[in-house]
């Protein structure tokens, strides 16, 4: 139970959700993203990915019009 509440409450539980939204905004604004493998099936009642969920990153274009794909990603 790392970020439970109680008497032992984590300390850094609010500095990650400010790490993780910050992230998320930069990744929505500043990238276009897409699944690497798109026919990847889906397990349901629970979405599991099996092989974490790769995805493919670009930098969408700036002020200059540069762009640069960055990174092939996979968790795990």
């Amino acid at each position: 139970m790392p970020y439970g509440g109680g008497p032992r409450l984590c300390a850094g539980s609010e500095l990650a959700k400010l790490e993780m939204a910050i992230f998320l905004h930069h990744l929505v604004l500043n990238f276009r993203w897409e699944l690497a493998e798109p026919d990847q099936a889906f397990v349901y009642p629970f979405v599991d990915f099996p092989k974490g969920l790769p995805i493919r990153v670009q930098r969408v274009a700036d002020d200059q019009g540069h762009r640069s794909v960055l990174t092939e990603s996979t968790r795990g």
